[in-house]
């Protein structure tokens, strides 16, 4: 009886392991072609119309009209502001286009390297060699475009700043630029792991040649 239980709670988990793994598999490729599609549509559109819109940094006051309540605020700022700019150079639309196009181009890599790894983990090939290859390959990505993706992006927010202020580095908008590193840090993680798999699939290899 207990040896007919065990088995009926393997089979669910297992179930339930292989359900997860279609989910995240066409979450992944969900990802990948609406991040793509929209994306892509949007850079055509800021294109077109030479319309470019941001996330510029900025520390302006807040109104008086912020604490009109009960409550009082004691120190508070703008961090941010979105703004939709025009009559851009062209190296500055430039560099803001080419850093959204490695940010798509990022997202469709990972999307579409994280669907095959969950098609090999439901084709119970874990520890195949191209899984560590896809691993590091993903890692490599996520590293590499978001330096770059972040860079070339920043770099174009720090010059559209610089063409809003009226003397250039000194105005309204700071000359510096938001930005998140996480995907980054995960690169990094993605390539710890791809080691990991690789030892893993070192390790069955030479368990099949002791059998």
């Amino acid at each position: 009886m207990k040896t007919r239980t065990k088995s009926r709670i393997t089979r669910l988990e297992r179930a339930f392991e292989r359900y997860l793994t279609w989910v995240v598999l066409f979450g992944a490729l969900a990802t990948g072609v609406i991040a793509t599609v929209t994306g892509a549509r949007g850079l055509i559109s800021n294109v077109s119309s030479d319309t470019t819109p941001l996330t510029l940094l900025t520390d302006a006051a807040l109104p008086p009209e912020a604490s009109g309540g009960t409550a009082q605020i004691v120190d508070g700022a703008f961090e941010t502001a979105f703004v939709t700019l025009s009559h851009l150079t062209p190296l500055t639309t430039f560099l803001i286009a080419l850093g959204t196009v490695v940010g798509i181009v990022t997202t469709l890599i990972v999307s579409t390297a994280i669907a095959l790894l969950c098609w090999k983990l439901l084709k119970r090939r874990p520890f195949d060699r191209s899984v560590s290859w896809m691993a590091y390959a993903v890692g490599s990505v996520l590293l590499i475009g978001t330096i770059l993706g972040q860079g070339f992006g920043g770099l174009g927010r720090m010059m559209a700043a610089s063409e809003l202020n009226p003397d250039g580095l000194d105005g309204f908008w700071p000359l510096t630029t938001p930005l998140d590193l996480a995907p980054a840090f995960v690169g990094i993680a993605l390539l710890m792991v791809a080691t990991a798999f690789e030892a893993g699939r070192r390790l069955q290899r030479d368990t099949e040649g002791l059998v």
